[in-house]
């Protein structure tokens, strides 16, 4: 029986960018960053001759893993946030709108713009979806405030 959840991971074009933006901007600490290679890698991501550089970073209650593939490389096409399996981080925020600026200035880009949630039960909150470095998306929602 699963026990437990772990980690989110991510595949991105540049581990260096990844660490840089996730340490520096969205305050997570590295706990790894190392070259991964040889059988094993191959076997598990079904990928036989996979060589890949792997970072682990923890912040804010959560666990990502960054995945660079250094052979065979991958497609460089980022899924739209309608495709399938495309995915996402949510983060809570305070202030969205110095948030989102602070993290466009770190690196970020917009993928949409912070808009108010006008239905629903989230109504009143602002959420926007953004994009770190490697295109990963990420967004930022502030709830509605209270009364």
């Amino acid at each position: 029986m699963i026990r437990a959840f772990d980690h989110t991971s991510f595949t991105v074009p540049s581990i260096d960018a990844a660490v840089a933006f996730w340490r520096d901007a969205m305050g997570f600490t590295v706990a790894s960053d190392s070259p991964r290679e040889g059988p094993f890698l191959g076997a598990v991501v079904g990928l036989p001759g996979a060589r890949a550089r792997i970072a682990h970073l923890h912040g804010h209650g959560q666990h990502l893993e960054f995945v660079q593939y250094l052979d065979p490389p991958g497609a460089r096409a980022l899924p739209a946030p309608n495709d399938r399996c495309a995915g996402h981080v949510a983060f809570v925020s305070d202030d969205i709108a110095a948030d989102t600026a602070r993290l466009i200035a770190a690196g970020a880009t917009h993928q949409g713009a912070v808009t108010a949630v006008t239905g629903g039960p989230y109504a009143g909150a602002s959420a926007v979806y953004l994009r770190d470095p490697n295109g990963v998306i990420l967004e930022l929602y502030q709830p509605a405030a209270k009364p």
